[in-house]
């Protein structure tokens, strides 16, 4: 199979036999959306033209009507959300309409994607299942890739986290490893911190796993010292989590100050229901 330098070389040299023969390339025929959606007439959705050169040689460049769109594109499936998801959860498809606190919400994403800065402060909801979290919370993470251009990665607790304990009770280089692009990426969403971990009473975390704890101490800790954007959605305030750990919950808290919220009411959800 050739390599992809060889399929490009030949690229060029047929793209520069063209423009010697006719004095340009030929036009493209229709094209079919690729699978990220975005159908290009200029490069055949390649994400590449040919361009010619002041000396009159040929090169390949960078297609200027839809590469940074599929640069996006692809950040959004890298993510780790799931497209349905994509497609559900966005400022535009969430109500602030049914409570005050939805409204609540929703301004305080939109003031937080105003003043976003690469690096800057992070984002928080923080309490009752069933408020929306996990949709603004996509919504955000959506907006840093299409308003700025950012990466953007997404952490279920739940899923990631039994992994993640496991490598840390075997061998060390397999647990940094596995760490190292929560710690490292540029954006990251935690979605449902301390889901199912620990024991809770009255609605409130009252002790954790020693393990867990300290994989998560882990991750913030590094994205704190590094000053990382991280984005947290999770059923106990902040408050509650420093109870559990001062140094965690003290490091979330300047994680995502002032753009922290409570919220509480009725599971909306539960209401859809009737």
């Amino acid at each position: 199979m050739e390599s992809m330098k060889d399929s490009v070389m030949a690229m060029i040299n047929d793209l520069a036999a063209q423009v010697k023969q006719n004095g340009k390339v030929a036009a493209p025929e229709p094209v079919k959306p690729a699978k990220d959606g975005i159908a290009c007439q200029r490069c055949g959705n390649t994400g590449w033209v040919a361009i010619t050169r002041d000396d009159g040689t040929v090169a390949m460049a960078h297609c200027p009507d839809c590469f940074e769109r599929r640069q996006v594109a692809h950040r959004l499936r890298t993510s780790g959300i799931s497209p349905k998801d994509y497609e559900r959860y966005t400022l535009v498809s969430f109500d602030e309409s049914r409570s005050e606190t939805a409204k609540k919400m929703k301004d305080m994403a939109e003031n937080w994607l105003k003043g976003h800065t690469p690096g800057g402060t992070g984002f928080g909801l923080f309490g009752r299942s069933g408020m929306g979290k996990t949709h603004i919370c996509i919504a955000v993470c959506q907006e840093l890739t299409r308003r700025f251009g950012e990466p953007h990665f997404y952490f279920s607790y739940r899923a990631e986290i039994p992994s993640l304990v496991k490598a840390s009770r075997s061998y060390s280089d397999d647990y940094d490893a596995a760490m190292r692009k929560w710690k490292t990426c540029q954006n990251l969403y935690i979605d449902d911190l301390f889901k199912f971990s620990g024991r809770v009473e009255s609605g409130k975390l009252v002790a954790i796993d020693r393990d867990e704890l300290k994989v998560v101490f882990d991750l913030i800790n590094a994205r704190y010292l590094n000053h990382l954007t991280t984005i947290f959605s999770s059923e106990y305030s902040v408050g509650n989590l420093a109870r559990i750990d001062e140094a965690l919950g003290s490091r979330i808290y300047e994680m995502v100050n002032p753009y922290a919220l409570r919220v509480d009411g009725q599971n909306q959800r539960l209401a859809r229901l009737g």
